[in-house]
C-alpha cells in the first residue's frame, strides 16, 4: 500500500523502487534455491554522505545509493532495485520521522 505520508522535510516520495525479499526453498534433490519476490514502494533518492562513504569503506563496503522509504513498508529486505540496478542493503537506519534510510552497494556478479 502506498504511503499516506505526504512528504519528508519538503521532499515528496515521488520515485519508486522494488524491495526484494529472498526466500530459500529446497528442490527434489535437497539443493537450496533462492526465490526472489519484489514489492514496489515509493522512495526518495538521497546522496551518500562523505562520512557514510568513509565509514562503509572502513567496514569493507562500497556505498552506491541511499534511499528513503516509509518504515511501515520496509520489512528488513536485503535487496532493492532502483532504476534497473540491483543493490544489496548493507545498513538500514530507522529515523524518528517514520522513514527508514537504506544504504545500498552494488556487488559483482549481480
Amino acid at each position: 500500500m502506498p504511503s499516506l505520508k505526504a512528504n519528508v522535510g519538503g521532499m515528496s516520495l515521488d520515485d519508486i523502487c522494488d524491495l526484494i525479499t529472498v526466500d530459500y526453498i529446497t528442490d527434489d534433490i535437497q539443493q537450496e534455491i533462492s526465490q526472489e519476490t519484489a514489492r514496489t514502494v515509493f522512495c526518495i533518492r538521497l546522496s551518500v554522505s562523505r562520512q557514510e562513504f568513509y565509514n562503509a569503506g572502513q567496514a569493507g563496503h562500497k556505498p552506491s545509493m541511499t534511499l528513503l522509504v516509509d518504515s511501515d513498508e520496509y520489512d528488513n529486505e536485503q535487496k532493492f532495485v532502483y532504476q534497473d540496478q540491483t543493490y544489496h542493503v548493507y545498513r538500514s537506519f530507522l529515523r524518528q520521522d517514520g522513514y527508514t534510510e537504506l544504504y545500498g552497494e552494488v556487488r559483482t556478479g549481480d
